[in-house]
């Protein structure tokens, strides 16, 4: 049985209707990466469940990378984050929920860098003409949510599980709906982004040679 990549998403949030961090999912859905398959699962906009989510998806897929993906309507390229931080915002969730505590996980580290190559994966998007940076900040909400919890747990398995979180840009169709006018990305450049990011993180245990030493 191949290893696998899992890749999430997230539900529509915020009064849209539509997120690409969920909808470029099925473009991405079983895709051989390196030979690696790729699994992937849409998370809900919710505070609590997220976590318990990605600990289920981690049992059930067991995989060697998970890659989160979330919406930064405002952005205007890929963001490769690089730091995951043990907080949390008074944000309403999409059940409106505010969470009690600031903290994700009582106990758990301050923060957790990304075990992806994040400023490789820079390099390479824009080597392919894909607008792209590093970020230092996944901010407050689910987002640096379901990145730290995904961080927490693998760490807490051995740590062999590499994780990481790109936000993506609006898509011309969601920048449609906007009042103000905010920058877009299409929905077939976002997926070739994420594609070229895992073939980065592929590539990267290749050069290693060992996997199991990575």
């Amino acid at each position: 049985m191949k290893e696998r990549i899992l890749v999430t998403g997230f539900e529509p949030f915020g009064g849209d209707d539509i997120n690409p961090s969920g909808d470029v999912l099925a473009m991405l859905d079983g895709m051989d990466i390196g030979g690696y398959q790729v699994v992937t699962a849409l998370l809900p906009v919710e505070w609590g469940t997220v976590k318990d989510r990605i600990e289920a998806l981690i049992r059930e897929v067991q995989p060697r990378v998970i890659l989160s993906l979330g919406l930064a309507a405002g952005r205007p390229e890929i963001s490769v984050e690089k730091v995951a931080i043990n907080y949390t915002s008074e944000s309403k969730d999409n059940a409106g929920v505010i969470p009690e505590k600031r903290t994700i996980i009582e106990g758990a580290s301050d923060g957790y860098f990304t075990t992806l190559p994040a400023e490789e994966i820079v390099e390479a998007l824009r080597a392919e003409g894909i607008p792209a940076k590093l970020s230092l900040s996944a901010g407050a909400y689910l987002c640096n949510y379901a990145f730290f919890c995904a961080a927490h747990l693998t760490k807490q398995g051995g740590g062999r599980t590499k994780v990481g979180f790109i936000h993506i840009p609006a898509t011309p169709e969601l920048a449609a709906k906007r009042k103000t006018s905010v920058p877009s990305m299409d929905l077939g450049r976002i997926k070739r982004a994420v594609e070229i990011a895992l073939r980065t993180v592929v590539k990267s245990f290749q050069n290693v040679g060992d996997e199991e030493g990575f």
